[in-house]
């Protein structure tokens, strides 16, 4: 017998509504004993009395039903829609404990669908990327995975190996047969276009990492070029301590803004430079490392001086590895437009963040700059999540051998296992074929009610 599990699928704490979900076998009969609903129909809602016993009346409530196959679990499923008390969700859950039922563990809702073939494992990762999406664009590509758009791409790029694998062996089973003959050459553009295909996904998996979370913008210059006074101009309000004191910053400081359709973490660094105190050079160091998990510099100059100071090696180098704007700060008091003696970016903006002009400039700038890093309007429509990545360069690594192998003489049958191996990797992409520890890893990331 399956266990019937139970979870709040809504947030802990109080609200106007709270919904628990049921499914399992003992959905029908909790309708039944618990709600005196005998025989609800699929999908129509009840308002009923929740009972914790035949005469005591916990809350009313309404409850929907979901009958075998046609719920999100595949199984018999209940939802009971109550006052979102925390003291009448707990006592409704603690009831059905009792009536038989268990505490769902994380993602075993969609785990169950997933077993129940109601959705494959792409679809129900994108249950996970759709609650954790920081933005639209992750979000709508996120619903694109859902409907199953990435596992339709997967599985075209799947059978097209297959009828390449099927000619083959063709060849190898039946020699003397008068089939086509093989054009090695044709065989090498159909992989190659694969291949392609597969390199595309894989820069989306790049893309990714960036859409499920805040992009990261590190504020970074020498002392005293105004990047603190810049971090509260965008942050619209005071967070970091200003002085003209050069070295006032010594520690970093985070905020989270919206430009465009995108969250961003905006951190303030101390200023770079040779410094003699311990203390200084200390936040110096921490700015070196939250450089590195940059996402996006914005280089703060004062534009209003001549520059005769580059950056430390260590910083120049991060600068140029990664997306940069160079933002000219201090540009009422004068404008030298200093330019350093390495090659940056383009994008240079001229700004007071103290005069509050070129705000709105810099922002629309820097939302072009997000839009290109995170690929918005490209056809690779697609969240590619770090399993994929990972099977994704397993499935290249097998065509790129049978590349290799189909070019030596008789290598035809070595060249056919590689293509096998390479549609294996995808169908652990699919969910084909998988494993308990794999599915334990996966769902145990989602919340628990999903």
């Amino acid at each position: 017998m399956i266990e019937t599990i139970i979870a709040l699928a809504t947030p802990a704490g109080e609200s106007a509504l709270a919904v628990i979900r049921i499914s399992g076998q003992l959905s029908h009969i909790i309708a039944k004993q618990a709600c005196n609903c005998t025989n609800p129909k699929p999908r129509n809602a009840y308002l009923v009395n929740y009972r914790i016993s035949d005469e005591e009346t916990l809350d009313q409530v309404v409850i929907t039903f979901f009958n075998k196959g046609n719920s999100y679990t595949g199984e018999e499923s209940l939802e009971i829609s109550c006052h979102g008390n925390p003291l009448i969700t707990e006592m409704i859950c603690k009831d059905l404990i009792n009536r038989g039922c268990r505490i769902a563990q994380p993602g075993e809702f969609t785990r169950q669908a997933f077993l129940n073939g109601k959705i494959d494992l792409p679809q129900a990762e994108s249950v996970a990327q759709i609650i954790a999406a920081k933005n639209e664009q992750a979000l709508t590509l996120a619903q694109r995975n859902l409907k199953g758009k990435l596992s339709d791409k997967l599985l075209s790029i799947q059978q097209d190996i297959l009828n390449l694998q099927a000619s083959i062996e063709a060849h190898i089973d039946f020699p003397e047969d008068e089939l086509p003959k093989n054009d090695q050459k044709r065989d090498h553009q159909k992989i190659k276009k694969i291949v392609k295909e597969l390199e595309t996904l894989l820069l989306q998996a790049k893309r990714t990492k960036l859409l499920t979370k805040n992009i990261r913008v590190i504020l970074t210059g020498l002392p005293n070029v105004g990047k603190s006074s810049l971090f509260n101009a965008l942050a619209g309000k005071n967070r970091a301590l200003i002085h003209s004191k050069s070295g006032t910053t010594r520690d970093y400081l985070e905020f989270d803004i919206k430009i465009g359709k995108y969250w961003i973490t905006l951190v303030d660094t101390a200023g770079v430079h040779d410094a003699s105190e311990e203390i200084e050079q200390a936040g110096i160091e921490m700015s070196l490392e939250q450089a590195k998990e940059a996402d996006l510099f914005l280089w703060v100059i004062d534009n209003s001086v001549p520059h005769s100071i580059e950056l430390p090696e260590e910083f120049t180098k991060l600068l140029q590895s990664k997306p940069t704007l160079l933002i000219r700060n201090k540009s009422d008091l004068g404008e030298n437009n200093w330019v350093p003696n390495y090659n940056t970016p383009p994008n240079a903006t001229n700004i007071s963040s103290t005069a509050k002009s070129g705000l709105r400039q810099l922002e629309t700038l820097l939302l072009e700059v997000i839009q290109k890093i995170t690929g918005e309007g490209s056809e690779n429509e697609y969240l590619v999540g770090l399993r994929h990545e990972v099977l994704i360069k397993n499935c290249l690594d097998k065509l790129n051998c049978f590349l290799i192998e189909s070019k030596k003489e008789l290598g035809d049958e070595i060249a056919s296992i590689h293509l096998a191996e390479a549609r294996d990797e995808l169908d652990k992409m699919i969910g084909r074929k998988t494993n308990e520890d794999i599915l334990d890893i996966l769902f145990g990331e989602f919340c628990i009610g999903k």
